[in-house]
């Protein structure tokens, strides 16, 4: 019987079965453990190079986050010598905007108060009889609750109301 002697595996026989089959694995798991470590490798390499490529993230200062807003009354008549308007002002609100257009032949005036007719007046003006839209703006942000919207002029007026809530002064 001739002897062959070889790296690596040897060829299973009675004698070194054992032996031949624990190369072969030993050689297998250095393959197996050498492929694993060279995927980490690439996939870590692939990651770094992937983000150093893409930079930092930074906000899109293009994009806008419009804040919500609200109509109360929008492009609402107006007639007579005096009206009242109530409406609620709620959480998630800090601003008022009003607008006016009096197509009248007289100024009319207005008055935004607080809890009830004759409550802390929040807001009042004049409106000049051009046929332009004005508009008021509450200075500061204004607690919750229910407003009223008083409008008046000696002469009767006609014209036009909008009424709008918002986060910002910015109200559209």
């Amino acid at each position: 019987m001739s002897e062959t002697k070889s790296k690596g595996y040897l060829p299973p026989d009675n004698n070194n079965s054992i032996f031949g089959d624990y190369l072969f694995m030993k050689n297998t798991t250095k393959i197996f453990l050498s492929v694993l470590i060279s995927i980490g490798v690439i996939i870590f390499l692939y990651i770094y190079t992937t983000d150093s490529i893409k930079g930092p993230e930074l906000a899109d200062e293009s994009t806008t986050t419009s804040l919500p807003t609200s109509t109360v009354i929008n492009n609402e008549d107006l007639a007579g010598t005096s009206t009242t308007k109530q409406f609620k002002f709620p959480d998630g609100f800090d601003y008022v905007k009003v607008s006016f257009k009096n197509t009248g032949s007289q100024p009319f005036t207005f008055t935004i108060n607080q809890g009830s007719i004759t409550g802390a007046a929040k807001m009042s003006g004049t409106v000049p009889a051009d046929g332009k839209e004005h508009t008021f703006f509450s200075e500061k942000a204004w607690p919750t609750g229910e407003l009223y919207l008083n409008i008046s002029s000696a002469h009767g007026m006609t014209g036009k109301l909008s009424l709008h809530l918002g986060n910002d002064l910015s109200i559209q």
